[in-house]
C-alpha cells in the first residue's frame, strides 16, 4: 500500500472532524456532568460514608474485645538476703491477654446504635439535599447562559436598528424633512441599546463562569430549554410527596431520632454494666531473680456507679432539652415544607402562564414594530414611535427568554422540594 493511499483517508477524516460541529449539550447532560463534577456532592457523600462507619463503631461496643498488654525492662534486683537470695541482674517482663464480652450495658449500646443510624439517615438526606441544590443551580446556570446569549443577539440587533434609524434621521434632517430632535432621540436610544448590550455581555461572562464551575463543561452550543419534566397532577399529591420525601424534613426527623436515642443513652448511665471475661498472664523476674508465674482466670465483671456528683442527672436533663428542641425543629420543618411546596407548585403554574403571555407579547410587539416602521417611512407617524417600537419589541423578546428560564427553574425547584 502506498503512502498516498494511507495519507488521503487520514486527511479526509481530519477535515471531516474539523468541519463537523461539536455535539450540542442538553440540559440533562449538563445536570449529569454537575453530579460527577461538583465537589459539594463529593463532600456530602464522604460525610454520609463517615456516618455509616459510625454505625459499625457503635455496634462494636457490644462485641467482644481482646486486649494484649506487655512490659519488658532491664535492671538489678537485690532481695537484701531475703530467703538467702543474692542480688542479680534481671530482665523483668510480663504479658497479659484479656478477652471481654459485654453481657448487659443498660441500653447504652442499643442507644448508641440507634443514634448512629439516625445520624447516617440525616447524612444521606443531606447528600440528597446537596444534589437537589446542585441540580437547581445547574438548571438556573444553563438557563442564564441561554438567556444571556439571546439577550446579546437581541441587543446587537437593536443597536443595528438604532444605528439605521439614526442614519435615516440624519438624511431626512439634511433634506429638511425632519427636525434635529429626531437625530437626538435616535442617538439617545442608540446609547441605551449599547449600554444594554454591554450589560448583557457582562451577564454572559458571569453566567458562563457559573455554568463551567458547576458542570466542568464549556458553556458552548447549548440546546434550547426543554419542556418541563413530569410534574405531580395536583397540589395534594405534591404535598404528600414532599412530606414523605423532602430531604430537609427527613434530616430534621432523623435529628429528632438521634436526640431520642441520646436521651435513652443518658438514662442508661444510671444502670450497671456486666461483662464476661477470660484473662491469661505470664510473669518473669518480677519479685526476685528467676521468678516465674503463669495464670488464667474466667469470670464475670460488673460495674455500677452509684454516685456521679450530679453529672448523669445533668446529662439526662441536657438530652431531654435536645429532644424538645429537635421536636420543635421537626414541626417547623413540616410547616416550612408545606409552605414552600405550595408556593413552588403555584410558581410552576404561574411561570407557565407567564411564558405563554410573554410569547404572545413578543409576537404582538414584533408585529407592531413592523407596522410602525412602515408608517414612519411613509410619514404617518413620527420617528419616536419607531424608536419606542424597537425598544418594546426587544424588551418583549428578552422577557420571553427570561420567562422560559424561570419556568424550567421553577419546575426543578418543585422537584427538589418533593425529593425527586
Amino acid at each position: 500500500m502506498s503512502v498516498r493511499s494511507i495519507a488521503l483517508p487520514m486527511l479526509a477524516g481530519l477535515l471531516a472532524s474539523v468541519a463537523m460541529p461539536a455535539q450540542a449539550t442538553t440540559l440533562e447532560e449538563a445536570i449529569a456532568a454537575a453530579m460527577t463534577h461538583a465537589p459539594e456532592i463529593e463532600a456530602a457523600r464522604a460525610d454520609a460514608d463517615a456516618a455509616d462507619a459510625r454505625i459499625a463503631e457503635a455496634r462494636g461496643h457490644g462485641l467482644p474485645s481482646a486486649v494484649l498488654s506487655g512490659t519488658i525492662g532491664q535492671g538489678r534486683l537485690d532481695p537484701q538476703g531475703y530467703f538467702g537470695l543474692p542480688a542479680a541482674s534481671v530482665t523483668p517482663r510480663a504479658a497479659q491477654l484479656v478477652i471481654e464480652q459485654p453481657l448487659f450495658t443498660g441500653g447504652r449500646v442499643g442507644a448508641g446504635i440507634a443514634q448512629a443510624k439516625a445520624g447516617s439517615e440525616a447524612a444521606r438526606a443531606g447528600e440528597a439535599m446537596t444534589r437537589s441544590r446542585i441540580v437547581v443551580d445547574t438548571v438556573r446556570a444553563y438557563g442564564d447562559v441561554l438567556t444571556a446569549r439571546h439577550m446579546i443577539a437581541l441587543y446587537e440587533q437593536m443597536v443595528g436598528q438604532m444605528e439605521e434609524i439614526q442614519r435615516h434621521a440624519r438624511l431626512r434632517f439634511a433634506a429638511g424633512e425632519s427636525p434635529n430632535t429626531d437625530i437626538a432621540q435616535a442617538a439617545a436610544r442608540l446609547a441605551e441599546a449599547q449600554a444594554a448590550l454591554e450589560r448583557a455581555r457582562g451577564l454572559a461572562v458571569s453566567a458562563d463562569a457559573r455554568f463551567a464551575n458547576l458542570t466542568g463543561l464549556a458553556p458552548q452550543n447549548l440546546r434550547p430549554l426543554p419542556a418541563n419534566p413530569a410534574m405531580p397532577a395536583s397540589l395534594d399529591e405534591t404535598l404528600d410527596s414532599a412530606r414523605a420525601n423532602n430531604p430537609a424534613l427527613i434530616q430534621a426527623e432523623a435529628a429528632l431520632e438521634a436526640a431520642r436515642a441520646a436521651a435513652r443513652g443518658a438514662r442508661a448511665e444510671r444502670l450497671p454494666t456486666v461483662g464476661a471475661f477470660a484473662e491469661g498472664s505470664t510473669l518473669r523476674d518480677q519479685f526476685f531473680p528467676d521468678y516465674r508465674a503463669d495464670g488464667a482466670t474466667v469470670g464475670v465483671r460488673a460495674r455500677w456507679q452509684l454516685f456521679a456528683g450530679g453529672r448523669v442527672a445533668a446529662k439526662i436533663a441536657e438530652s431531654d432539652g435536645a429532644v424538645r428542641a429537635a421536636d420543635a425543629r421537626v414541626r417547623a420543618a413540616r410547616s416550612a415544607v408545606d409552605e414552600q411546596t405550595i408556593g413552588a407548585f403555584q410558581d410552576v403554574r404561574t411561570a407557565e402562564l407567564v411564558e405563554a403571555a410573554a410569547a404572545r407579547q413578543r409576537l404582538a410587539a414584533d408585529q407592531a414594530r413592523e407596522s410602525v416602521r412602515h408608517e414612519v417611512r411613509v410619514g404617518m407617524k413620527p420617528q419616536l414611535d419607531w424608536l419606542d417600537a424597537e425598544r418594546e419589541a426587544t424588551a418583549a423578546a428578552v422577557g420571553e427568554a427570561v420567562a422560559q428560564a424561570d419556568r424550567i427553574v421553577a419546575a426543578y425547584r418543585l422537584l427538589a422540594l418533593i425529593g425527586r
